[in-house]
C-alpha cells in the first residue's frame, strides 16, 4: 500500500481530515481486518469533523467577539445571583435563533453581561451560526460613515448575512436623527431574518429615551422586546467580587 501517494492525493483534493485519519489507520493494527465500509465511514466522519472545526474557527475570527474565550462551561453561577442554569442551557440550544428571537441581557456595569453574550455567541458558532459582535456606538459610527462613503449597502449586506448580531452597551449614548434612521432601517431589514443579543446597563423601560423620537423608538422596540428573552443580572459587580477573591488568594489575575 502506498500510503504517501494516498495521503498526497487526499491533500490535493482538500481532504485533509481523510488524510490525517488514514495515516492513523495505517499505524493501528486493529484496522487490518476491519471491513472496507467501516474504515471508509470513519474516514468520512473524520473529514466532516475536520471541516466543521475549520468552519468554526473561521466563524469565530469573523465574529470578532470581545471575549472569544468565553464559554458556557466556564460560567460561575455563584457570581450571577438569579441566573438559572436551566435558562442558560435552554438558550444554548439556539432554538431562539432559528425562530428569529432575541436575548436581552440587562444589568449594571460589571455584572458580566458581555461575557455571557460572548458565551452564548460561542454556542451559536459551535452550531455553525455566523455571528457578528458590535459595540452599539461603533455600529452607529460605521453606519453613518458607510452612508457618507456610499458603501452603506455593502455594510448592511454584511451585517444582515449573519443570523446572529450582538449589540453591546445599548443605550449609552443618545442617537441623532441620522443614526436612528439608519438603525431603524437595519432592524427593519433583519426583522424575521435574524436574531440579536443586546446588552445594556439600562432597564428596557428607558430604552425609548436613547432614540429621541417616540415613533421610531416604538417601531424598533416593538420588533425586539416582544420577541426577546430578557435576563436581568443583579447583585454586586463581578469585577469587584473577583477583585476581592484575587486579594484573598494572593494576587492572581482575574479574568
Amino acid at each position: 500500500m502506498n500510503t504517501k501517494t494516498i495521503v498526497s492525493l487526499c491533500n490535493k483534493l482538500k481532504l485533509a481530515g481523510v488524510a490525517q485519519a488514514f495515516e492513523q489507520q495505517t499505524k493501528n493494527a486493529e484496522y487490518i481486518d476491519m471491513a472496507f465500509d467501516k474504515r471508509l465511514l470513519e474516514l468520512l466522519n473524520a473529514q466532516l469533523c475536520f471541516t466543521q472545526d475549520k468552519r468554526q474557527k473561521s466563524l469565530l475570527r469573523q465574529a470578532k467577539l470581545r471575549f472569544p474565550n468565553a464559554y458556557m462551561d466556564d460560567i460561575e453561577y455563584e457570581l450571577y445571583p438569579g441566573l438559572k442554569p436551566a435558562t442558560v442551557n435552554q438558550l444554548a440550544k439556539c432554538d431562539w435563533i432559528k425562530n428569529y428571537q432575541h436575548v436581552l441581557l440587562i444589568g449594571p456595569t460589571g455584572k458580566g453581561k458581555t461575557t455571557l453574550a460572548c458565551a452564548l455567541a460561542n454556542e451559536a458558532i459551535k452550531q455553525q451560526v455566523p455571528t457578528l459582535f458590535y459595540r452599539m456606538a461603533n455600529l452607529l459610527l460605521e453606519l453613518v460613515a458607510a452612508k457618507k462613503e456610499n458603501t452603506l449597502d455593502k455594510l448592511t449586506r454584511k451585517i444582515n448575512r449573519v443570523p446572529l448580531l450582538i449589540l453591546d452597551d445599548w443605550g449609552n449614548a443618545l442617537m441623532n436623527s441620522e443614526e436612528r434612521h439608519l438603525f431603524f432601517e437595519l432592524v427593519e431589514a433583519r426583522d424575521q431574518n435574524g436574531s440579536l443579543i443586546i446588552t445594556s446597563q439600562y432597564p428596557v423601560s428607558t430604552w425609548h429615551e436613547s432614540f429621541q423620537d417616540a415613533t421610531i423608538a416604538d417601531s424598533v422596540l416593538d420588533r425586539i422586546v416582544h420577541k426577546g428573552h430578557k435576563i436581568e443580572l443583579k447583585g454586586e459587580s463581578i469585577r469587584k467580587l473577583m477583585g476581592i477573591n484575587v486579594s484573598k488568594s494572593g494576587g492572581h489575575n482575574a479574568k
